[in-house]
């Protein structure tokens, strides 16, 4: 792996796999995306957090496990709508502390030396906006999400851009609550230019 490995993060319905599709588009670089609706367990969850959780969030992260390995074989840029560490944050949304310490042991086993991206963008909206999207995508079971679960998740997702920052890693944050890179040319090509400079460039926010 010798070229930039781009993670495109934030909470759910901010638009994080219509950009890294277009980015990988305009870059040449090749796409990844998550695993969501293959989750067999999903639907479950929506209807039964506690019930469901762990067995949502181990799925999701051995196929993220297998999906960064098969990357790291990779020798052009990767374009991902998602770090591996997002397994953390929902974890620490719904489990318990018991099933938590467990699942963050397997965790640091599993990514102990799995390869990261060199280059985080982390989107953002207003709750009203992320709510507004989700609904357009017109998953069932995302129906069921609590605007307190959205709310946790966009503070989990600062904390995370904030320790990244800290580290003096490459990371960027934008808020997307009046941007449309879907529908609107300029400002997809606003995004772009941001993450064109981070390419060739060593700035963070």
């Amino acid at each position: 792996m010798n070229q930039p490995y781009i993670a495109i993060e934030g909470p759910i319905g901010v638009g994080k796999s219509s950009l890294a599709h277009r980015l990988s588009q305009s870059l040449d670089y090749h796409e990844a995306q998550e695993i969501v609706d293959e989750n067999p367990f999903l639907s479950d969850f929506y209807d039964d957090i506690s019930k469901w959780s762990f067995q949502t969030e181990m799925f999701f992260l051995c196929n993220r496990y297998k999906q960064v390995q098969d990357l790291e074989q990779l020798h052009n840029g990767i374009v991902s709508d998602y770090h591996v560490y997002k397994n953390k944050i929902f974890a620490r949304q719904t489990l318990t502390d018991t099933e938590y310490n467990k699942f963050d042991r397997i965790y640091d086993i599993l990514t102990e030396d799995l390869m990261m991206p060199d280059i985080v963008i982390f989107l953002d909206a207003d709750l009203e906006v992320l709510k507004q999207r989700i609904a357009k995508r017109n998953r069932s079971f995302e129906a069921q999400i609590e605007d307190d679960y959205l709310l946790n998740l966009k503070e989990a997702y600062h904390h995370f851009y904030e320790s990244l920052e800290a580290e003096g890693k490459m990371v960027k944050r934008i808020d997307t609550t009046n941007l449309d890179f879907v529908n609107h040319a300029d400002d997809y090509e606003y995004l772009l230019n941001i993450v064109q400079s981070m390419i060739g460039g060593n700035t963070h926010e």
